[in-house]
């Protein structure tokens, strides 16, 4: 889309209306308790047209969304955003119930463990595990794709860097929407991007709360330090008025100068994490239809 729609704009008046900027002082135990225990109360109801099952897999908690009828053409690995430290799997149920419909793919979306109680390389090392359980349990490498959405989009590459590494059969793409691939925080839209959703100084705040004191150049946990030779084809998906904007952009370039088959698509002035805030939006569906597309020309 060359301009941003009428409801992307509305949703943007709202959120800067009613203040959900992204903090950027890190929380006190009692901002975090009282968060924790938001999340159960404000969770997005399950879709009419869907099976969604909670799931153990790899021993890690799962949300398995399933078309209603049919076999799935594969299998979808999500990992949601929140800058390691918010949301959950389940407040991202209506993104990965728009990677099903659009791919035909079941999605097993992973509730990995968070910061500050849990950091880094908890999130990693819960990715890695429920994929492998999956492979265990019979399920073609080929078959799968990865995909999530900023602290979760640089997971997706993260995750993919990991099981390379450990020589283990990489899943057949990947989809990386709005990504948070440098936890040092050094792209220059972090600090000039006109983003309602979140700013420089709160992607510092939860890279210092999410690393504990460990290098921000891993690259397991800013992906855009890494060698990124032999992964699978990724599509990169982001809006050019976010702070990540710089994040994606890096990313891409690394990528293609490593030989990756890696497709970039800026959507022009939208914010960070619309397919999250807005899932019916026009540009949320077009991302998804993409994703989708994408995900049927590789999965086996």
């Amino acid at each position: 889309m060359g301009v941003p729609s009428t409801a992307h704009e509305e949703l943007v008046a709202q959120i800067i209306a009613t203040g959900q900027r992204t903090p950027e002082t890190a929380p006190t135990p009692e901002v975090m308790a009282a968060a924790r225990a938001s999340e159960q109360q404000t969770n997005p109801p399950a879709p009419d047209d869907l099976r969604v099952e909670d799931a153990t897999v790899g021993g890690v908690p799962c949300i398995v969304v399933s078309p209603s009828t049919g076999e799935p053409r594969g299998t979808i690995v999500f990992v949601h955003g929140g800058g390691y430290i918010w949301m959950t799997a389940r407040t991202h149920l209506p993104v990965a119930a728009g990677l099903v419909r659009a791919s035909g793919c079941r999605c097993v979306s992973v509730d990995y463990r968070r910061a500050p109680e849990h950091p880094y390389p908890a999130p990693v090392d819960d990715l890695v595990a429920v994929y492998r359980s999956l492979l265990d349990d019979g399920v073609p490498a080929d078959s799968i794709t990865f995909a999530g959405d900023s602290a979760g989009g640089g997971l997706v590459v993260g995750g993919l860097v990991a099981l390379r590494d450990a020589a283990t059969a990489l899943p057949a793409a990947a989809v990386s929407v709005s990504p948070w691939t440098d936890l040092t925080v050094t792209g220059a839209s972090a600090d000039t991007a006109d983003d309602p959703i979140v700013s420089g100084a709160a992607l510092r705040m939860m890279a210092t709360t999410y690393l504990d004191g460990a290098d921000p150049t891993s690259p397991t946990a800013s992906p855009l330090y890494a060698d990124l030779t032999g992964l699978p084809p990724l599509l990169v998906q982001v809006g050019t008025r976010e702070a990540l904007l710089d994040d994606a952009r890096r990313l891409v370039e690394r990528a293609d100068r490593a030989g990756v088959d890696v497709t970039l698509h800026e959507f022009i002035d939208v914010v960070h994490m619309w397919v999250v805030f807005g899932p019916d939006l026009p540009e949320s569906l077009e991302a998804y239809r993409e994703a989708g597309a994408f995900i049927r020309d590789h999965v086996a």
